[in-house]
């Protein structure tokens, strides 16, 4: 078992969506030592990119939502004067969220995944994620942290891991909750939880975006239904 004192070998980005009948968490996973830097290079690089895009005026530092920029909400389209936006803006800044998907594609052992339940609270289902990995590295005999979105508050996600055995913990230590709008790498695994939640709930309106999960990350199982494991 790692110790108090162990560095873990991967570290994961986890943010949740959902609607009132069904809560998802996607995540993404990278190796420490590597894996932090590359992925943090290849986001960075996405956002540069978006400061040059002609369809919408991005600034360093403004946070990226998902959910919004598919529905063609917020201050991308939505500025405090000007017109509105037109339909090809819209399109464009609904694909920022496949453009970053890409991105974290491109980046050298990076896997992503998600777990989703019907009925179930996000704690709960952030309680059988946690434990599930912790299942998978220590048969792997590794260990890993959970960087979350959050702001401190939210003591069900830290009892989840309280609840991890002792003899056998290689999820270390509690999450660490931060606000994705101050985090890139969060607001990364958020473009990943909600491209998997509309491969789930396939709502019409979202139809452009069905199948973004799997065809960025053909590798990656399809988001695992906790309620169907057993």
């Amino acid at each position: 078992m790692p110790t108090g004192l162990s560095l873990p070998d991967s570290i994961y980005f986890l943010d949740d969506s959902g609607n009132t009948d069904l809560s998802l968490f996607g995540f993404f996973r990278v190796p420490r030592v590597q894996g932090w830097p590359e992925t943090y290079t290849a986001w960075a690089a996405f956002l540069e990119k978006l400061q040059v895009n002609p369809h919408f005026s991005y600034t360093p530092g403004h946070p990226l939502h998902a959910v919004d920029l598919v529905a063609g909400r917020g201050r991308l389209l939505h500025p405090e004067a000007g017109p509105a936006p037109t339909g090809l803006q819209k399109s464009e800044v609904a694909k920022v969220v496949l453009q970053g998907l890409e991105a974290l594609a491109q980046v050298p052992g990076l896997t992503v995944g998600a777990v989703y339940q019907h009925g179930a609270t996000r704690e709960h289902v952030y309680a059988d994620l946690v434990e599930m990995v912790n299942n998978q590295h220590a048969e792997a005999g590794s260990s890993c942290q959970f960087i979350v979105d959050g702001d401190g508050t939210e003591r069900m996600l830290r009892v989840a891991h309280h609840r991890l055995p002792v003899d056998r913990r290689h999820v270390l230590g509690d999450p660490l909750l931060v606000p994705a709008r101050q985090t890139p790498l969060l607001q990364a695994a958020d473009f990943v939880a909600h491209a998997a939640y509309q491969s789930v709930v396939r709502h019409p309106r979202r139809a452009f975006m069905w199948d973004w999960y799997q065809r960025v990350f053909p590798e990656a199982r399809a988001p695992m239904n906790l309620g169907q494991r057993h």
